[in-house]
């Protein structure tokens, strides 16, 4: 590069073919050099063959590259494979260049193709450039070759050969969104390990968002995100070079991606230079074109100036005329959602007092650079201010430590003044009212009106709440239930008791059986994952319903390897799931008091419980049901007069028909388990 500053010249052309083969033409070109500053175009010119003419001493192409990629070119509702070729040229000495000539040749179809890109103004040597041309159209597995030559022809060329991306062979995807938490949980058919990330896609490329959003998986991954954000897309593909990447996008349609995420993952840079402009450059993780105008920031809102609207430029966006006073702010619009942004420079204040004497306002103007300003008396009228004198001006001509002052004259004190300044096209109006004792005391009223209807807001709420919690039991809580898949009778008491935890203690049963829909959509073992989490977000219990089956099933599974324990990744295996979920808590010591075990009489024992869960409360069905009431709610430390009250209630839904229905299926399971191996159990 050379001592000049370095000046970036970028132009997007679309064009016919120049040649055979019918190629459509995307063209991206960027040129770095001496270029002190100033703008050139670039464009393709009529295609011309050049002589081979002597290189200038020290050129070479050893430190240029060829980057050869595939994109999806999505013209329509169908999309295909293009071909994107980057040329970095660079060289240790400063050369003339026109542009550049593209060779692109297919082996399957022996289709050839060739453009040429050059510089409109090509009077300055360059030492470094680059040129991108977006879409060259070729089949998906195709081999093609690219060849690169500069114009005039300096003679060393860069070639390389490539393999298209095929977009029929890449991974199979599926995912579920946890906003609460800003994950997402993404899953891929097992098999062959797969590189999952997240990215913002901007165009045909889309950008990783950070290193720690990469992971290579097997079947199931958990990627954070910051911003919900439109553009924000799940990537999957095998790893190793030239691999087709599957892209999802979860939150294009979503409302609540073009929400306040949007603007705090923007950047707004402030670009005003001359004293009676405004402009500011949005840049943004999406490729989105919001509509700006100017907004007086007064009391809490923004009032709009409807003519100040503008569209996007390259630069930014550009209001003329305007008062450039921190309380003028750029507002936002993107379809449902709008944003404010203030410059907050109170160098380019002016400021105004008011002072209320006998039949006349005497406001007194300070500025730090020369401004004329204009005033009109008004008079309040309920919630309008209405004009009642001339408008007048006054004009600071220089830069002076000296304020003005402007005399208003009114029939009585109690007038106010809107001022503004006038020598722009776009200013806001301040309101200045003077202050009377009249005033204090309408400010009285109010206050103590607002405090009555506070009051009352309260009294209301409280009266809700206290008739929500009359109603409702005590024990309300979010449940999870793990167990072993015994028999379909085992079953059928499972969903028995999980029917009464539902009608009678009014608690938010999750359970397999009941989300098998869910379930299927996205395997046992996202489901169970994101089911925990919500457990312990809503400060819930999750109940293991332990059996001779599943003892028999925990044996099998401890002599599994460690790494196989903690990662199971079997989609259908609920019991092998929760272990592993289990096991994980135990051995970290974490969230142990969110688990307790049930065993029904009969049907198993104590001495089935493996010692490994000996952290973990035990409960004998129906035996102790009124202790793990007091355990879904946390009753132990609760007065001894709600504890009896509980076990009034506790001792009512035991005669209730639900549990009536319970103890038949216990009775119906125990005689089968007896008259399979002649003998149950008891404690």
């Amino acid at each position: 590069m050379g001592s000049s500053s370095r000046a970036l010249v970028s132009l997007l052309l679309v064009s016919s073919a120049l040649s055979g083969g019918g190629m459509r033409r995307v063209i991206k070109t960027r040129a770095f050099g001496d270029l002190a500053g100033h703008k050139e175009e670039l464009d393709m010119e009529n295609f011309m063959y050049y002589k081979q003419v002597e290189a200038p001493a020290g050129y070479n192409l050893n430190s240029s590259r060829l980057l050869i990629s595939t994109v999806s070119y999505c013209p329509s509702s169908q999309c295909m494979p293009c071909v994107r070729v980057a040329i970095k040229f660079n060289c240790t000495v400063p050369v003339k260049i026109e542009g550049m000539q593209i060779h692109f040749f297919i082996y399957e179809s022996n289709r050839n193709d060739e453009i040429q890109i050059r510089r409109k103004s090509h009077t300055q040597p360059l030492s470094a450039a680059e040129f991108v041309f977006e879409c060259f159209e070729a089949d998906g597995g195709s081999r093609v070759e690219v060849t690169v030559k500069t114009i005039p022809d300096y003679g060393p060329r860069l070639t390389a050969q490539y393999n298209v991306e095929d977009n029929d062979n890449g991974p199979k995807l599926s995912y579920s969104v946890v906003r609460e938490e800003k994950q997402i949980i993404v899953t891929v058919s097992p098999g062959r390990a797969v590189i999952a990330m997240l990215c913002y896609k901007r165009g045909l490329v889309c950008r990783e968002l950070n290193k720690y959003s990469v992971q290579l998986i097997n079947t199931t991954s958990t990627l954070s995100y910051d911003y919900m954000l439109p553009c924000l897309c799940i990537q999957v593909f095998y790893p190793g070079h030239d691999s087709y990447r599957v892209t999802e996008c979860p939150f294009t349609d979503t409302p609540e991606a073009y929400g306040p995420d949007l603007w705090r993952s923007s950047n707004f840079s402030d670009l005003s230079q001359h004293k009676n402009n405004m402009a500011v450059r949005y840049l943004g993780k999406c490729l989105i074109k919001p509509q700006a105008i100017l907004c007086w920031k007064s009391n809490g809102s923004c009032v709009e100036f409807e003519k100040s609207a503008t569209k996007f430029l390259k630069s930014g966006y550009v209001f003329e005329s305007v008062d450039k006073h921190s309380q003028m702010c750029f507002k936002f619009k993107y379809k449902n959602s709008s944003h404010i942004e203030c410059r907050n420079k109170p160098d380019t204040d002016w400021n105004v007092t008011m002072e209320a004497e006998s039949n006349k306002l005497v406001l007194t103007f300070a500025s730090h650079f020369p401004a004329s300003f204009s005033a009109v008396a008004c008079k309040p009228v309920r919630d309008e201010c209405k004009n009642t004198s001339l408008v007048y001006c006054i004009t600071q001509t220089e830069v002076s430590a000296q304020k003005l002052q402007m005399i208003l004259p009114v029939e009585s004190p109690e007038f106010c003044v809107r001022v503004w300044r006038s020598d722009v096209a776009l200013s806001g109006k301040q309101l200045l009212c003077p202050q009377y004792s009249r005033q204090w005391i309408r400010v009285v009223l109010l206050g103590m009106l607002v405090v009555l209807v506070i009051v009352g807001l309260v009294i209301y709420v409280l009266w809700q709440l206290a008739t929500k919690v009359a109603s409702a039991p005590l024990w309300s809580r979010t449940v999870l239930l793990m167990y072993s898949p015994d028999s379909e009778d085992h079953k059928a008491l499972i969903c028995a008791f999980a029917d009464v935890l539902k009608t009678e203690l009014d608690c938010n049963v999750i359970l397999d059986l009941w989300d098998s829909g869910k379930v299927a959509e996205i395997g046992i073992v996202s489901w169970l994952y994101s089911k925990r989490e919500l457990v312990e977000s809503e400060e819930g219990k999750i109940i293991i319903i332990w059996s001779r089956k599943s003892q028999e099933m925990y044996k099998e599974w401890i002599m599994l390897e460690p790494v196989s324990q903690l990662n199971h990744d079997d989609l259908h295996d609920l019991f092998n799931t929760s272990m592993s979920c289990v096991y994980s808590d135990i051995l970290r010591n974490r969230r142990i008091k969110d688990y307790c075990i049930i065993y029904f009489n009969g049907l198993c024992s104590k001495e089935h419980i493996p010692e490994s869960f000996a952290k973990i409360p035990k409960f004998q069905m129906l035996k102790d049901f009124s202790r793990l009431v007091c355990e879904l709610q946390s009753l132990i430390d609760l007065p001894w007069r709600l504890r009896l009250g509980t076990k009034y209630i506790v001792h009512k839904i035991l005669k209730s028909e639900k549990m009536q229905r319970l103890k038949r299926k216990i009775e119906q399971s125990r005689k089968f388990l007896g008259a399979g191996n002649g003998q149950g159990y008891s404690d």
